[in-house]
């Protein structure tokens, strides 16, 4: 009577950690707290913005103007020594002077501009590298809490089919059961221990995968009980897309490099045009000879313009175009990850209700009336174990569909800019 009993327990009452969401963690840990720290741990992304840093400190050296040079000289005969000047030395002098380039109008500019928008993209790009981060610790996260809960059915089911063998054994002692009935309850044991040991396995892969985007040791404890908040979006697939497309970080990462082409495009046709120069001297002959200065204005001539510029701007012409095909590329693979991360999320969805509103009930119900009929010897003992076994395949397809459903979720979130796992 006391196997009958937690079979029909099993039956009619289903797992905590199947029908409700996961509760709070002592002292009410929330997933949000694992999360926030991504922002200060995970080495991959303050070396990110070590290099944010570094693209800003590029923008002002990219406009400053080219260094003025300063020279100083003496000119002599070669029959004296140098810079020893003497009054009967015929035409020796002194000489100093400051040269400085002057690029053409807008040069300086430009280079501003494309050491702004390449800093700018960078900022996309650790953005666009943290929401991946933050989804990825959700992703590998739900697994942890499919693994944990699916442990926690096995081991509640074993104990079930343990108290069973030991009334198959019971009853064949005293000739009113067969032996199959006692291999059959044996058999389904070892099958559990066997998924049990395959699911340590499959922990320390998931819980590891938590640990590297968190900058952790792989073997530091997580709980699999954090409190977390999940919902699909209230928008539908177009309207998922549109949202894509303004707020996806790796659109305006790229959108920033096609910035950065059509500038640097812009420098390179100035590139024809001459810079300039001017070279300021003083020179003092030997003698009572003053001081005398000259300025000389210089034209840096682009004679070379076809082997060197011209060139140029057939490269930044490429870039451009190549930055734009990239772009193209992105908004394609997004929107097509977009499109399979919706249809998991949408089947997910259908999938768990079929499972809480008919399959799992209908189960239970199954293996409640096969023990009211093994009671009373219209059904044999592996009938029962069959049904007993069946509630635990439906229940941890259960488990396998709501962490898929999770999953889906957490890969609309960087796509979408949507907080969609709380």
């Amino acid at each position: 009577m006391r196997t009958l009993a937690l079979l029909l327990s099993l039956a009619v009452t289903p797992a905590v950690a199947i029908a409700q969401s996961p509760g709070p963690a002592p002292a009410d840990v929330r997933l949000a707290d694992l999360i926030s720290q991504i922002e200060a741990a995970n080495p991959e992304l303050a070396a990110a913005r070590r290099e944010v840093d570094a693209s800003v400190a590029r923008i002002l050296p990219a406009g400053a103007p080219p260094d003025p040079t300063i020279s100083a000289g003496y000119m002599s005969g070669f029959l004296r020594p140098p810079f020893y000047p003497s009054t009967d030395t015929p035409f020796g002098r002194w000489q100093f002077g400051v040269t400085q380039e002057i690029p053409y109008p807008g040069k300086l500019t430009i280079r501003t501009r494309i050491a702004a928008a390449a800093a700018e993209g960078a900022r996309w790009t650790v953005e666009a590298r943290r929401v991946q981060l933050v989804a990825e610790l959700k992703a590998a996260y739900a697994d942890l809490v499919r693994v944990d809960r699916t442990h926690a059915i096995l081991d509640r089911t074993r104990t079930v089919l343990e108290q069973a063998r030991a009334g198959a054994e019971a009853r064949f002692r005293v000739g009113r059961g067969p032996q199959q009935d006692v291999l059959r309850a044996q058999l389904e044991i070892s099958t559990l221990i066997e998924r049990t040991t395959m699911l340590q396995r499959e922990r320390a892969s998931a819980l590891s995968a938590v640990n590297a985007v968190l900058g952790r040791p792989a073997d530091a404890p997580v709980a699999s009980t954090l409190a977390f908040d999940a919902e699909a979006p209230t928008q539908d697939l177009g309207q998922l897309q549109r949202m894509a497309l303004d707020r996806n970080p790796l659109l305006q990462r790229d959108a920033r490099q096609i910035d950065t082409g059509q500038q640097a495009l812009e420098l390179a046709r100035k590139d024809v045009l001459p810079d300039f120069g001017v070279n300021v001297v003083t020179q003092r002959m030997v003698g009572d000879m003053p001081w005398m200065y000259g300025v000389d204005v210089m034209v840096k001539v682009p004679l070379f313009w076809q082997r060197k510029q011209r060139p140029m701007v057939a490269e930044a012409t490429a870039m451009l175009g190549a930055a734009r095909q990239m772009r193209e590329t992105t908004r394609v693979n997004s929107d097509a990850e977009l499109v399979a991360a919706y249809a998991a999320m949408d089947a997910g969805r259908r999938l768990l209700a079929l499972y809480d509103d008919s399959i799992l009930p209908q189960a239970r119900l199954t293996l409640e009336s096969s023990i009211a009929s093994y009671q009373v010897g219209a059904v044999d003992f592996l009938t029962l174990l069959s049904n007993v076994t069946n509630v635990l395949t439906f229940e941890i397809a259960n488990e396998q569909q709501r962490a898929l459903y999770l999953q889906a979720l957490a890969r609309i979130e960087p796509l979408t800019g949507l907080a969609l796992i709380r």
